[in-house]
């Protein structure tokens, strides 16, 4: 895909020495959760922001008290994560992830979004961009979606660097291709956090009303464990699948052009490097 051919600006670890953070107990307890079932489905919201470059501080004061508040206030919210992107510090993007969307229309009741919602608009650039998806990958209620984890987690700034390397990025496929868009991307995305000692999660998610909207969301361990990926047979294996199935043009933009305005690839704001990013 066209961001596993970008780079990074992020201080790199070796991965060898930092792939030990995940720990899998059962490495297909991911794949063998896959029979969808009965309310199968969370309700994730994508959301990618560009802010003013001088009000880069105050959007992620604003940003964090809304993450925090609604990961700890709110039952219904799952995760709620915030990345920067690496090349671009002004661009940010969100991932949050309810129960269902009842969940997501009390988010918008309550006092902490009710804050970001009049003090953030000032401090952007442009319209944020928002997609309300279903998961695909994993396709289940019952995986591990939930950021709070079991209270184990130690509260120091020394993992608050936000040291993963995170890749929130549309991909923008041919309606009629958008089924085996899914089914080879959720191939590489087993792949990936089964057979990747640095892959922590990859999420997949298609926009409930343009389902040729496909968002990956994926998370690894730091970059250089990213770049291990790009060098995968798996990768491989997608990338020859799926190298006619994109859209030519979207909203009168080169479909490069367009994704590349929402595609965020960058570090972890928040929760921390310790706040259950694993899909295990």
């Amino acid at each position: 895909r066209a961001e596993k051919a970008m780079g990074t600006a992020c201080c790199r670890r070796s991965f060898s020495t930092t792939s030990a953070i995940r720990t899998t107990l059962n490495p297909r307890a991911v794949r063998a959760a896959q029979d969808p079932g009965k309310d199968s489905s969370v309700y994730a919201v994508m959301v990618a922001l560009t802010v003013k470059e001088d009000q880069v501080g105050k959007f992620i004061e604003e940003a964090m008290l809304d993450a925090k508040g609604s990961v700890a206030n709110e039952p219904g919210c799952r995760r709620f994560d915030i990345v920067q992107d690496a090349k671009n510090p002004h661009r940010f993007a969100f991932c949050e992830v309810y129960d269902d969307k009842k969940a997501f229309e009390y988010h918008t009741t309550t006092p902490h979004f009710l804050r970001f919602k009049e003090n953030v608009p000032p401090l952007l650039k442009n319209q944020e961009k928002v997609s309300f998806c279903k998961n695909v990958y994993p396709a289940t209620k019952d995986a591990r979606w939930s950021s709070k984890g079991d209270g184990k987690a130690v509260d120091h700034t020394h993992f608050s660097k936000g040291s993963l390397h995170v890749i929130h990025a549309p991909h923008y496929v041919k309606p009629e291709k958008a089924d085996d868009f899914i089914k080879a991307i959720v191939a590489d995305a087993e792949d990936s956090v089964e057979q990747e000692p640095g892959c922590m999660r990859f999420d997949v998610f298609q926009n409930i009303e343009h389902p040729e909207e496909i968002y990956l969301y994926e998370v690894y361990v730091n970059a250089d464990a990213f770049d291990y990926h790009c060098g995968t047979p798996h990768i491989a294996t997608w990338k020859d699948a799926v190298k006619d199935m994109y859209l030519d043009e979207r909203e009168g933009m080169p479909i490069q052009d367009y994704q590349n305005f929402t595609l965020r690839i960058g570090r972890n704001v928040w929760p921390p490097d310790n706040g259950g990013w694993s899909v295990y």
